[in-house]
C-alpha cells in the first residue's frame, strides 16, 4: 500500500507545477500497480503538462488515464480519466495519427461511461469535444439533446450547443428560435443600474462601444471591423472596444484596430457582472454584441440591459434568443420579412450587405486558372470539416463521378479527424479524387491563401455556408459556387456572391448545384472570364469597398439612435 505521506508528496508536487518531479518521485517510490486511480491520473497528466513532452510522454499519459479508468470507473476517479484520456488524446491524435487507437478507446469508454456519469456536466463537455473531433454528428445530436432536455445544464455547453445546432446541424429557424428562446433562462440577468439615452457622451457624440472575445489582428473577425470603425464619422462617434481576449506583447504591437478607436479596454480578467459595472461607468449609448453564441460565457451580459440600445452583428449569424438584444443587422438577402417573427431581435438591414471587408496587405496578382496549366479540374473547399454535410458530400460526390479528371483540395481550420471524413466519400467511391491539406501545414495566413492557387473553382458547405473563406476565394478571384439557403447563416454565401455581380454562382437546388459545376469545368473560357472579372472588380464592389460599406454602417446607426429615442 502507498502511504499516505506518499500520496501527499505527490499531490504537493503536482500543485506546485512540478511536474517532472512527480514523475520522478512516483516511479522511484511507487508500484505503479498498487496506485490508487487518483494518482495514476496526476502521473498521466504530469507526462502530458512537463516541458517538451516527446512522444513516449504522450503514449505514457494515454495509458496511465486508461489504467485509472479501468481501475475505478464508477468514481470521480473515472471520471477525470475520462476526461483526460479525450483531452489528451485529440491533442496527441493532431501530432501523430498513431495515437488515433485511443480516440477509439476514448469513444468507447464515453459511450460505457453514460451508465455513470450521463447528467455530470464535465462529462457532456467531454463528449461534445471528441465527437466534434470525430465528426460524429449522430452521437452529438445525442449529446445536445440530452443537454436541451437538461434543467440543470451549464451555461457554456448551452451556448456551444446552440452555436452547433446553427452552424453544424439542420434544423428549421422556427426550432433554432424556439430552442433560443427557452434556453435563454440559462443566461442569468446581471445586476445593472437603470439607462437611459445619456445626454450625451464625449464631446457630445455618440457612445459607441463593442465587446468582443477576438479583437487582433489574427481573428478573421477584424478583418470585418477594422475598416468599418476607421471610416466611421468621428464627430458623430465616440468609440470603444471592450476586449476579452489575452492580452501580450504581441497582440499590442500588432494590432491595427487599437489606434483607429477612442478608448481601447482590455478586461478578460473581469467577471461578467464586474464588465456589466465597467460599461456601464462608460455610459455607452449603442453597445454591439460581437460574441453571441460563438462565446456564450459572456452572453448574459447582453442579456441584461446595460445600454439603452444593444446590437447583435458579424459574429453570430442568428438570433441570440434574449429580449435585451434589440437589433440584428442582416441584409435583405438573408432574413426574409416573412421570417421576422422567427428572430427575438428586430431586423435591421443595411444596404447592399451585412459587412465588408478589409482585404489583406498582400501583394495582390491575378490568379490564372490551375486547370490551363495541368488539364486537370481541381475543386476546392478551405471550410471547416464539420460544416460539410452528408448532403454536401453526396452532392460534391456526383459532381467528381461526372467529371472524369477532376479533383477536390480539403483543409479545415480546425483539428479534426479527417480520416473519418474520407470514409464518407469512400462510401460514394471517389476517395481518391480527395486532397486533404492539414492544417499543420499553413498556419501563415499567406500560405493558407496561396493554396486557393491550386483552385479552379470553389464550392460552398451547404447548409452551412463559409463566410470568411468565400471573401478569401474572391479576393484570389477564384470563384465560389453556393447553394440557396433557409436562413440567415445558410444564405450568406448568397448574399455574398450576389454582391459579386455573378448570380450564376448561386444554385436554386442541388441539382442545379451538380449542373453549375459541372458545366462551368466544361466551359473554361467561362470560367476564367468570371476568374477575369473578379480580379478587375471584386474589390470595388459592396464586398470590399469598405469605405462605402462604412458610410452606410454610420448612417444606419444614426437613423437606429434617432428612432429608438422616441420609442
Amino acid at each position: 500500500m502507498i502511504s499516505e505521506e506518499v500520496k501527499n508528496k505527490i499531490k504537493i508536487l503536482y500543485q506546485q507545477k512540478k511536474y517532472e518531479e512527480v514523475i520522478d518521485f512516483t516511479e522511484k517510490f511507487t508500484k505503479f500497480k498498487e496506485c490508487p486511480s487518483g494518482l495514476i491520473n496526476l502521473l498521466g497528466s504530469s507526462y502530458y503538462l512537463k516541458k517538451n513532452p516527446t512522444i513516449d510522454d504522450f503514449y505514457k499519459s494515454l495509458n496511465c488515464f486508461e489504467t485509472a479508468y479501468k481501475k475505478e470507473k464508477k468514481t470521480i476517479h473515472g471520471l477525470n480519466a475520462i476526461k483526460n484520456l479525450v483531452i489528451v488524446s485529440i491533442k496527441s491524435t493532431n501530432i501523430s495519427k498513431e495515437f488515433k487507437k485511443f480516440l477509439k478507446i476514448s469513444k468507447d469508454f464515453y459511450l460505457e461511461a453514460e451508465n455513470y456519469f450521463g447528467k455530470d456536466n464535465e462529462f457532456i463537455q467531454s463528449g461534445i469535444n471528441l465527437f466534434l473531433y470525430l465528426l460524429d454528428k449522430k452521437e452529438l445530436k445525442k449529446i445536445i439533446i440530452k443537454v436541451l432536455n437538461k434543467s440543470d445544464s451549464s451555461k457554456d455547453i448551452i451556448g456551444q450547443s446552440i452555436f452547433i445546432i446553427n452552424n453544424y446541424f439542420e434544423w428549421t429557424q422556427k426550432d433554432i428560435f424556439k430552442i433560443t428562446k427557452n434556453s435563454s433562462h440559462f443566461f442569468k440577468k446581471l445586476s445593472v443600474n437603470e439607462v437611459d439615452n445619456f445626454e450625451n457622451s464625449e464631446n457630445s457624440r455618440i457612445n459607441l462601444g463593442f465587446v468582443s472575445c477576438d479583437p487582433l489582428n489574427n481573428h478573421s473577425i477584424t478583418n470585418f471591423i477594422n475598416d468599418t470603425i476607421k471610416y466611421l464619422d468621428k464627430t458623430k462617434f465616440y468609440i470603444s472596444i471592450f476586449s476579452l481576449n489575452k492580452k501580450n506583447e504581441k497582440s499590442l504591437n500588432n494590432n491595427k484596430l487599437r489606434p483607429l478607436v477612442d478608448q481601447w479596454h482590455d478586461l478578460q480578467d473581469l467577471n461578467n457582472q464586474e464588465l456589466v459595472d465597467y460599461i456601464q461607468n462608460k455610459k455607452i449609448n449603442i453597445l454591439f454584441d460581437l460574441v453571441g453564441h460563438t462565446n456564450s460565457k459572456r452572453l448574459e451580459i447582453f442579456n441584461s440591459r446595460v445600454a439603452p440600445i444593444q446590437i447583435s452583428w458579424l459574429a453570430y449569424c442568428n438570433t441570440t434568443g434574449m429580449d435585451n438584444v434589440d437589433y440584428l443587422f442582416a441584409d435583405q438577402n438573408l432574413i426574409y420579412e416573412s421570417e421576422y417573427n422567427l428572430y427575438s431581435e428586430k431586423i435591421i438591414n443595411l444596404p447592399d450587405i451585412w459587412n465588408a471587408h478589409s482585404g489583406f496587405s498582400y501583394n495582390r496578382q491575378f490568379n490564372k486558372l490551375p486547370y490551363l496549366e495541368k488539364k486537370k479540374f481541381t475543386f476546392g473547399s478551405l471550410n471547416n470539416f464539420m460544416k460539410i454535410s452528408d448532403e454536401t458530400i453526396e452532392t460534391w460526390s456526383k459532381i467528381l463521378k461526372s467529371i472524369s479528371n477532376s479533383h477536390l483540395i480539403l483543409k479545415s481550420s480546425n483539428y479534426c479527424d479527417e480520416d473519418i471524413l474520407m470514409d464518407k466519400f469512400k462510401f460514394y467511391g471517389v476517395h481518391n479524387r480527395i486532397n486533404i491539406y492539414n492544417k499543420i501545414d499553413f498556419l501563415r495566413h499567406q500560405d493558407h491563401l496561396e493554396l486557393y492557387k491550386k483552385i479552379d473553382l470553389c464550392l460552398d458547405t451547404f447548409p452551412y455556408n463559409g463566410v470568411t473563406t468565400t471573401f478569401e476565394a474572391l479576393w484570389m478571384n477564384v470563384p465560389v459556387l453556393v447553394l440557396k439557403g433557409n436562413n440567415f447563416l445558410s444564405r450568406c454565401g448568397q448574399s455574398i456572391i450576389k454582391n459579386s455581380n455573378h448570380n450564376f454562382l448561386i444554385a436554386n437546388n442541388f441539382q442545379e448545384y451538380i449542373s453549375k459545376a459541372i458545366f462551368l469545368s466544361k466551359n473554361i473560357d467561362k470560367l476564367e472570364n468570371i476568374r477575369k472579372d473578379l480580379y478587375s472588380n471584386i474589390l470595388s464592389s459592396s464586398l470590399f469597398d469598405t469605405k462605402k460599406f462604412s458610410k452606410n454602417f454610420n448612417e444606419t446607426l444614426l437613423s437606429v439612435y434617432k428612432n429608438h429615442k422616441q420609442i
